[in-house]
């Protein structure tokens, strides 16, 4: 039986590799716990900073802000929506369902809280990009 397990924050070190220019700091995935079957993570979204629209094939996620505003926009581009996600609000992204957010002050990083269902690691999720990186234009 596997036993609970604290994972400190200031122990994780942020991937600016991944959905650059977002920093994500991974908690809960299968590099810091054995075979868990949910990633949580916590992202800091610099000042102007837009990661580019993506879904995934394996599983849901969601997102809950915990510093804000956040710009979330999602669907393809003839129906793509934007809303304006707060402090406190939640997000919910189904399989398939392309996504993605911009941190809209100049001055102030944000930071939200990703959950993935059913994967233990980020490339469990199955990503597809749809767009070029926004820190690269």
């Amino acid at each position: 039986m596997r036993e609970a397990k604290i994972i400190k924050f200031k122990d994780r070190t942020p991937d600016p590799n991944y959905e650059p220019p977002l920093l994500p700091g991974r908690g809960i995935w299968s590099e810091s716990v054995e075979n868990p079957a949910l990633t949580l993570s916590r992202v800091v979204i610099p000042p102007g900073a837009r990661n580019q629209r993506h879904y995934h094939i394996y599983t849901e996620a969601g997102m809950y802000v915990v510093k804000g505003p956040v710009i979330m926009f999602y669907g393809p581009d003839h129906e793509m929506e934007e809303v304006i996600a707060e402090a406190g609000d939640f997000f919910f992204i189904p399989i398939g369902a392309i996504h993605g957010l911009e941190n809209p002050s100049k001055t102030e990083p944000a930071e939200i809280v990703t959950f993935y269902g059913g994967v233990g690691h980020q490339k469990e999720a199955g990503t597809i990009f749809v767009e070029p990186r926004w820190d690269k234009k």
